[in-house]
């Protein structure tokens, strides 16, 4: 069939073809609005299917014997993640999705709602209190942006497929992919703030190198201004088929996966068509998907986690060397507390960022290519590990980087002048 105004293909609509070889339906994806799986027990004889829409593929990928990947050709080139059933590939990682998304909205709405009636005591834990409020605003973003994704994926089943491009260029899918990289890089920048901050009040503590009200506010005002920039400005700019970036089915753009350097097409001869208008698309070559999100994910994250790492490195190596001179028991004991807390701390910002940077550089280079469940797995599980973690992180963090050891000194010089 070619250039039929098809609007809907029922299940039944093959009934009876049991000596179907071929299947070429072509110029109908502009006007095909509803698809249905064809049965398990249809179409016993096909062997090979041309088609311009790839969700037609994913229509027959219930026969038994039929192969989406060997048996079902388009005529145009087809999405880097092909996804033929629900928008989450299995119930574990449903059911992660929402957890992960109830526990990062509820908990970090909890730090909010505490830090904001807490009152404050001294400068270095107001300001720290007012990263720490903001990061938790942050975080409320990614929850939300899993709650967005958890129910889309309730909604559509296993009928996704068949509405993923509508899906994908929907107003929904655009605030939740703004939501999911304002999160992600307001939330990076906050970490490096507060890390940053506590190094000064603690490695420093007699410069006055610690960040003041003012100053504080500033530098949060920018840093928002610059994640809304880099979440809005590309999300509604640019579509899916943009070198710079485009939306997935989970509406952010990770640097997981590659494309097409170039399309190329062939006369399939198997088909014994004469015509040069039915002509099959391969891709070849590859390059970067979009090249925000690796400058993003890839470049700005790696840098981020590389400053964290090397703050409470110096911060531990300070602590202990203060703890070594004094000798006393409330200061060991203070160390190996202190050890603790930047251990999960570096750890969590490890897992959240190190897996998607390690694996990007992978796949940008070509020397892995990543299946659809590992982009999920990405998106639910590592991605927000950060957002479902900081509020207990960051919230019982509080008292040892608020502290500055100003006072500490002198009551220590006192003493061994006694």
């Amino acid at each position: 069939m070619d250039s039929l105004p098809l609007q809907w293909i029922p299940n039944g609509l093959f009934s009876g073809l049991i000596n179907l070889l071929t299947l070429i339906l072509l110029n109908i994806s502009g006007t095909l609005t509803k698809l249905d799986k064809v049965a398990s027990d249809g179409l016993p004889a096909l062997q090979e299917a041309v088609v311009d829409d790839y969700r037609l593929c994913c229509a027959l990928s219930k026969l038994h014997h039929f192969s989406i990947e060997h048996s079902c050709s388009t005529t145009k080139p087809q999405p880097d993640l092909i996804l033929c059933d629900s928008l989450m590939p299995n119930n574990i990682l449903r059911a992660v999705l929402w957890v992960l998304g109830i526990s990062a909205l509820i908990g970090n709405l909890a730090v909010l709602f505490w830090r904001l009636r807490q009152k404050g005591v001294g400068g270095g834990k107001k300001t720290l209190s007012l990263m720490v409020g903001n990061l938790a605003l942050a975080d409320v973003m990614m929850g939300v942006y899993m709650l967005i994704i958890a129910v889309a994926d309730l909604t559509f089943g296993e009928d996704y497929f068949l509405v993923a491009p509508e899906w994908r260029s929907s107003i929904m899918c655009k605030l939740a992919g703004v939501l999911s990289v304002l999160s992600s890089e307001a939330s990076v920048f906050f970490v490096t703030l507060i890390s940053v901050d506590c190094f000064l009040g603690i490695v420093f503590p007699l410069k006055n190198f610690s960040l003041g009200k003012k100053s504080t506010t500033v530098i949060i005002v920018v840093l928002w201004f610059l994640a809304l920039c880099l979440s809005i400005v590309p999300t509604l700019s640019f579509g899916s088929d943009s070198d710079v970036y485009g939306l997935s089915d989970v509406c952010i753009g990770l640097p997981l996966t590659t494309k097409a350097s170039d399309v190329t097409t062939s006369f399939n001869r198997r088909l014994g068509i004469r015509s040069g208008d039915w002509l099959i698309s391969h891709g070849t070559g590859k390059k970067a998907s979009w090249i925000l999100a690796i400058v993003l994910f890839l470049g700005v994250n790696l840098v981020s986690f590389l400053l964290v790492l090397c703050c409470y490195v110096a911060i531990f190596i300070s602590v202990r060397r203060t703890a070594s001179a004094v000798r006393v028991n409330a200061h060991r004991e203070r160390e190996v507390k202190m050890a603790v807390k930047m251990a999960l701390i570096v750890m969590t910002d490890f897992c959240c960022w190190m897996p998607i940077i390690i694996m990007g550089i992978l796949s940008q280079t070509g020397t892995v290519t990543l299946s659809t469940e590992v982009y999920a797995w990405v998106v639910v599980l590592v991605l927000p590990i950060n957002s479902s973690l900081n509020p207990f992180l960051y919230t019982f963090f509080t008292v040892c980087c608020a502290t500055k050891p100003k006072a500490k000194p002198q009551k220590r010089n006192q003493t061994n002048q006694n």
